[in-house]
């Protein structure tokens, strides 16, 4: 056990380490993080598609032309 982080590793019968058991924090964290850079690289990847270049293109140009409404009126009416 690694008393400084919690760690504990599972050792096979050759004295090789093939599991490590952490605190649940750490785990959290661990979770945290890669969850993090899943969302970083599923938003570099819409942002360089074709489809999603057009959709902003075409919510600039309707900002410019005043074609779009606040939220809060739109939900107004319905």
């Amino acid at each position: 056990m690694d008393t400084s982080t919690g760690k504990q590793y599972v050792i096979n019968e050759k004295g090789d380490a093939t599991a490590v058991i952490l605190p649940i924090e750490s785990y959290k964290k661990i979770l945290a993080i890669l969850e993090e850079f899943e969302d970083r690289k599923e938003t570099k990847i819409l942002s360089q598609s074709v489809e999603f270049k057009k959709l902003v293109k075409k919510g600039l140009e309707d900002i410019k032309l005043d074609r779009i409404k606040p939220w809060k009126e739109v939900l107004d009416e319905l």
